[in-house]
């Protein structure tokens, strides 16, 4: 039931949030709702593939965000502390990697993120646009076998 809770918030943040195109990512709105037309939508997808920029961040909750990610093999596997990611897919496909033992595990400065070099024994999860990856806090994640994924990454601090 928790999980489907925090689904739900997180689709109602990404209904709701306001879109801005300058400066940072514009605060979530309160009291209100947003809208990301696709067209801003798509546009932030051109601009991130034109520079080769992976993230861009288009709401800033504080305790969330949603941003708008391309995913690349150059991209570590990761552990989060305290927040969990959903992963919208959008465009493209990948073969996520989720559980197991993150090798070389590197805490990064500044976040709750640790890093590593690959990940053991975790399961495997073919996915495709239209799918949903939610991955909780503590749980050790990556991507292989990235063709053109494209995803919203809504990240949530659940502890």
């Amino acid at each position: 039931m928790r999980v489907f809770g925090i689904s739900a918030l997180a689709l109602t943040l990404w209904v709701g949030a306001a879109y801005g195109q300058a400066g940072g990512a514009p605060p979530a709105p309160t009291g209100k709702a947003g809208y990301f037309a696709n067209s801003d939508i798509q546009n932030i997808w051109q601009d991130l593939e034109a520079r080769q920029v992976l993230n861009k961040r288009v709401l800033e909750g504080g305790t969330h965000s949603i941003n708008v990610r391309i995913v690349t093999p150059r991209d570590a596997p990761l552990v989060h502390a305290n927040s969990l990611d959903i992963w919208l897919v959008q465009a493209g496909g990948a073969t996520a990697v989720t559980g197991g033992e993150l090798l070389d595990a590197k805490k990064r400065p500044n976040s709750d993120d640790v890093a590593g070099s690959a990940i053991k024994g975790g399961t495997e999860q073919p996915l495709k646009p239209g799918d949903v990856l939610y991955v909780p806090p503590g749980v050790p994640h990556g991507f292989k076998d990235i063709a053109g994924f494209r995803a919203f990454l809504i990240r949530i601090d659940a502890k």
